[in-house]
């Protein structure tokens, strides 16, 4: 979700827009008088709220966060079902991801009536370096875990990413958030001391390891990208993230031709499910959830936050015969759990209403 089975992060340019929604509200400067400025309301501002439906919540974009959330789901079950070297799978995941964004890159300029070539971001890019990262511990854990817990333990980066933004952006999470944490470390114990790996050869103890890392590393990337989006108001979401992309696909691209398998897999079937991988989670959900997710109440976001880990335990129960024995279950649902504790009390405790995003793998 990132961009593993997660959202694009949030999906990114992920977002005070995004899942879960990491970035602040750009603040204007103050005119001369002190007052702020006012921003010029656009056409589509004024569509979005006739739009708005007088209950509150906009029921277009409630469908789009949720067919974002399922599409993600399915990430870690692409995977495997590809069945490459998690090196490969990685790095053709964005290789094959940057030309759709590379044209929805353009048709944005366009209709902003700026330039068609251009738009790289270039404190993107170097956030996208986290992502690859990510991207290639978390397929590196599925092997071992599978696709359902593999897909569990990235949303930490909820948790890691509320640390940071209270050592760095001075926020104050509600003290709940605290108390989420113990909880979340009991969960991370339960899966990684009992099960047994998906895979002959696989270790969960050093999967669980790998899950963690994941969301270490996804944390990084969003920290990275509220940076960028801050130091370049003017870009747009789809060249933050397409930016991004590239960064993860120049990291991941590096690993793989050093173990020379900077290429496709040369079969169809595997080929095929990371094409699908690509344009699904990575693109599709992402501009889904990004268009979609900051329109939303804090309580809607928790499930969507909630609802695609989930979901893809069912699908590696449903598609690929992954066995859940009780112990791993209950330390799944205390992960998620305190995970939703943890995004609600920052949700709350930020001025601008916004916290982390959920994992977009």
């Amino acid at each position: 979700m990132s961009v593993q089975g997660r959202a694009p992060g949030s999906v990114p340019g992920a977002t005070k827009g995004h899942l879960g929604r990491v970035f602040p509200p750009i603040r204007r400067p103050n005119d001369r008088a002190g007052r702020p400025k006012r921003e010029r309301v656009t056409d589509t501002d004024k569509r979005e709220a006739r739009a708005l439906p007088a209950g509150g919540v906009d029921r277009r974009a409630l469908l789009r966060t949720w067919t974002g959330a399922v599409l993600i789901s399915f990430s870690a079950v692409y995977v495997r079902l590809a069945d490459v070297e998690p090196v490969r799978s990685s790095f053709l995941r964005a290789a094959y991801a940057l030309p759709a964004f590379v044209v929805l890159v353009v048709l944005a300029r366009r209709r902003a009536g700026r330039p068609a070539l251009g738009g790289l971001v270039g404190l993107a890019v170097i956030a996208g370096a986290f992502l690859g990262g990510d991207l290639f511990a978390w397929h590196s854990s599925i092997e071992h875990i599978g696709a359902g817990l593999g897909t569990v333990l990235p949303n930490l980066q909820v948790v890691l990413v509320g640390v940071a933004g209270v050592v760095f952006f001075r926020e104050r999470p509600r003290p709940v958030f605290w108390l989420a944490l113990p909880a979340v470390l009991v969960g991370i114990w339960l899966l990684g001391a009992v099960g047994e790996p998906v895979e002959v050869g696989g270790n969960v103890p050093f999967g669980v390891l790998l899950g963690v890392l994941t969301a270490a590393l996804y944390s990084v990337f969003l920290v990275g990208m509220r940076v960028a989006r801050l130091r370049r108001p003017d870009a747009s979401a789809v060249e933050v993230m397409g930016s991004a992309t590239l960064g993860a696909a120049l990291v991941t691209g590096a690993f793989a031709a050093s173990q020379g398998v900077a290429a496709p897999a040369g079969e169809w079937p595997a080929d095929g499910w990371l094409v699908l991988l690509a344009l699904s989670s990575q693109v599709l959900a992402w501009v889904l959830l990004s268009s979609s997710i900051h329109r939303l109440p804090a309580a809607l976001t928790s499930i969507a936050l909630l609802i695609q880990p989930v979901l893809a335990m069912v699908w590696g129960a449903l598609i690929l015969g992954e066995e859940l024995g009780l112990p791993q279950v209950a330390g799944a649902a205390i992960v998620l759990a305190g995970v939703a504790v943890a995004h609600r009390a920052v949700v709350a405790g930020t001025s601008g209403g916004d916290g982390p995003e959920p994992q977009a793998t």
